[in-house]
């Protein structure tokens, strides 16, 4: 009798058992088998604050880390409907220390920081060369760097052809046989150096001299000597090249990143090392058409006046370009837009059409709309701090603030950068809040809540069902895994 009520008894311990796990598994177990049908009847949701794509139905531990889960806080049925809202509460907030700006309109403008180098300007160089046979009989200038004006002597040459073509000027005079016999005489001398008062003399003195004077036919710096004293020239010869310095060309290195925002007649300013405290301003004035592939830049041409000589040719300097930008974020006209200038000398820049003053080309109009004729508000652009925008590499997201403690994410369109701010081209108005502290906190709470955040655009439940490997973390541990879990608890 004894050993029958045991039984008995350990049968219905057994059943109790049966029953109560049938129970417990009944109330665990999801209105449709998915954390998503849990959380449509009103259930908790359990994800992972590292992977916020894991969502499941009950807590233990998550699939791919093995960390607790943490429990979802279910957003309002408002909230639910926008899709991409949070609210955070004034304490909330605090410890986020979540800050907001709101967006305005501004002038703003694009940087460009690049390198170059100083060289002569090419317009203004000189080759004084003799153009007779002969010897140097004398040189005024006797070493490379003197500074020398027009009609400045350089080099006094003895030459027997130049003593004969005087010779036949004379001859050609006191013959009268006529002018043209004169004045062909007298243009020999001019083509082989001689200056027009040379001439003149010789023709109301009757004196003959077998030596020719070479005169500076620029203003400059002579750069280089090739000639010494008693020293045999022959025609074509170089004797002096002379740089006029009172301008100089400045060559910048422009990236190919950068060459959209540079245009013919803006305005750089240029800083050299050697002359710290002083700035330089010069207009761009030629852009070359050539890439160089080993750079990946462009050679960009700066005219700079150099009336002190401060600039030394081969000076190595800085220069920041300036492009203002437009509402569409284009650059901006430079202010040479309409005028006219010449193909062959960019330099020439006219108001008006004509002639070239120096090949007396015909001018032709700079493209382009002038600054004049663009409204004045074409240059407000709707700024954003560069602290609010989450950049993914293929998406731009801000957070915006749209009442108090309720932030939305927003996906934005932007021009080129500046020092702090974007242009905004689409996604906001102006006088919305942007947060510009605290948003990455606040884009990792939208991953936790399955909102629309910076990498999941559709949400973590649309991102939910892709994973590597082709496990998907959104199923339920194993049986025997949740067993251990609870057994833990």
């Amino acid at each position: 009798m004894k050993l029958i009520l045991t039984k008995r008894n350990l049968l219905i311990a057994l059943a109790v058992v049966i029953v109560a796990g049938a129970v417990v598994l009944l109330l665990n177990r999801p209105a449709n088998g998915n954390a998503d049908s849990a959380a449509a009847a009103g259930g908790q949701i359990w994800t992972c604050s590292m992977h916020p794509q894991v969502r499941l139905p009950r807590p233990g531990k998550c699939p791919i880390c093995s960390m607790p889960l943490i429990p979802v806080k279910q957003t309002s049925s408002t909230n639910q409907s926008s899709g991409s809202m949070l609210e955070l509460s004034d304490h909330a907030r605090a410890m986020a220390s979540v800050e907001t700006v709101p967006v305005q309109r501004r002038k703003m403008s694009r940087e460009i920081r690049v390198v170059g180098k100083v060289q002569y300007n090419e317009t203004a160089l000189a080759n004084i060369t003799t153009r007779v046979e002969g010897y140097v009989e004398r040189l005024f200038v006797d070493y490379t760097g003197i500074e020398v004006k027009p009609g400045d002597h350089l080099v006094e040459i003895y030459s027997p052809d130049l003593l004969v073509a005087q010779q036949e000027l004379l001859i050609a005079l006191e013959s009268q046989r006529g002018s043209a016999l004169v004045e062909s005489a007298k243009r020999k001398l001019l083509l082989w150096g001689l200056t027009q008062v040379q001439v003149d003399d010789l023709v109301r003195d009757k004196k003959v001299s077998d030596r020719i004077t070479l005169f500076s036919p620029i203003r400059g710096t002579v750069t280089e000597k090739m000639v010494v004293q008693k020293a045999m020239v022959k025609p074509g010869d170089v004797l002096y090249r002379l740089a006029n310095l009172e301008s100089v060309w400045v060559y910048l290195d422009i990236y190919e990143s950068e060459l959209a925002w540079v245009q013919y007649g803006q305005m750089v300013e240029v800083k050299a090392e050697a002359l710290p405290g002083q700035s330089f301003s010069g207009r761009v004035w030629f852009i070359s058409p050539v890439l160089n592939e080993e750079t990946r830049t462009v050679k960009v041409l700066l005219n700079i006046n150099n009336i002190e000589h401060k600039l030394k040719p081969g000076m190595y300097v800085s220069a920041m370009i300036r492009a203002e930008l437009l509402a569409n974020g284009k650059p901006a006209p430079t202010g040479v837009e309409g005028q006219w200038s010449c193909p062959m000398h960019p330099l020439v820049v006219l108001p008006q059409g004509g002639e070239c003053p120096v090949c007396k080309m015909a001018l032709v109009q700079i493209p382009g709309t002038p600054a004049s004729a663009k409204p004045a508000g074409d240059q407000l652009l709707l700024a954003v701090p560069v602290t609010a925008v989450l950049d993914s590499g293929v998406r731009k997201l801000v957070y915006v603030e749209r009442d108090k403690g309720q932030f939305e994410a927003v996906a934005i369109v932007t021009g080129p950068r500046t020092d702090d701010s974007y242009p905004v081209l689409s996604g906001l108005n102006e006088g919305d809040k942007v947060v510009t502290r605290g948003n990455f906190l606040l884009d990792s709470q939208f991953q936790i809540r399955g909102l629309s955040s910076l990498f999941y655009k559709e949400g973590q439940a649309a991102a939910a069902g892709h994973q590597h490997g082709g496990s998907s973390p959104t199923a339920a541990p194993p049986a025997s895994d949740a067993k251990h879990q609870n057994h833990g608890r």
